[in-house]
């Protein structure tokens, strides 16, 4: 596969977390981010610390599988570095793909394979059928993809998961909070590329859940969700929440 040119979040944030799966293209858009904003290396770390608190909390529960929707790059963190489990990570983009079944080949019960996060018909069945029991609860990851998707496309897409999941799965997601309000800067640069981020509240955010119903912590900032102690925020980038499904 030719080196693509156009940079790619997953791969960003890779760079960012200090792993060694990125190309150049996404090394040059990381350091223009950094430039607008240099705390961005930061935040995303702070967002991959919310994912192992979700994920730990879900196989608290039992869950003992999980669909990643949006994976980017499974390593540094990612969920099966956290707990023991099959875990089935897709994407939409192609070269994320290739390397995921690079860096999880040899595993057992871990696989990557193609999926368009904004439209669950497209997820692979037969690795479906190969990781995943579709008897069996099921943690559903979607960490940095809402903020791609506006409303209406988020509640579809939550309300075709909540359907596709068995009862007594759980959700992990995240949502692109207000603070990045104050920086237009580094929202054009994500127009510039290709996306659009949309910022939310978590009074925006929860009835976007739907039928998910929202554990008691609520909507919080990723900082602050089962972290303690409770860290004092001025700015929130993302929000977070765990759901279940009954």
């Amino acid at each position: 596969m030719a080196i693509p040119e156009d940079p790619n979040t997953g791969r960003i944030i890779d760079y960012w977390l200090g792993g060694g799966h990125h190309l150049p293209a996404d090394v040059n858009a990381a350091k223009a981010f950094e430039l607008l904003y240099p705390g961005f290396p930061q935040v995303f770390a702070t967002l991959r610390e919310f994912l192992g608190r979700a994920v730990r909390a879900v196989a608290d529960q039992g869950t003992r599988q999980y669909l990643v929707l949006g994976s980017g790059v499974p390593t540094r963190g990612n969920v099966h570095e956290v707990v023991q489990a099959r875990v089935l990570y897709t994407d939409v983009d192609l070269v994320n793909i290739e390397l995921g079944k690079q860096i999880l080949a040899g595993l057992p019960h871990v696989d990557y394979a193609y999926c368009d996060a904004a439209d669950l018909g497209t997820l692979d069945q037969d690795a479906v059928r190969q990781i995943l029991d579709p008897t069996q609860p099921v943690g559903v990851v979607m960490v940095g993809v809402l903020g791609f998707l506006d409303d209406r496309t988020a509640q579809k897409t939550l309300s075709e998961t909540y359907d596709w999941a068995p009862s007594g799965s759980y959700l992990v997601a995240d949502f692109d909070g207000e603070a990045m309000e104050s920086h237009p800067a580094v929202l054009s640069l994500v127009h510039q590329a290709g996306g659009t981020l949309y910022l939310r509240r978590p009074e925006q955010i929860r009835p976007l859940l739907g039928r998910w119903q929202l554990t008691p912590e609520g909507v919080q900032p990723v900082d602050l969700w089962r972290n303690h102690p409770p860290t004092r925020l001025d700015r929130v980038f993302m929000y977070g929440c765990l759901a279940a499904k009954p």
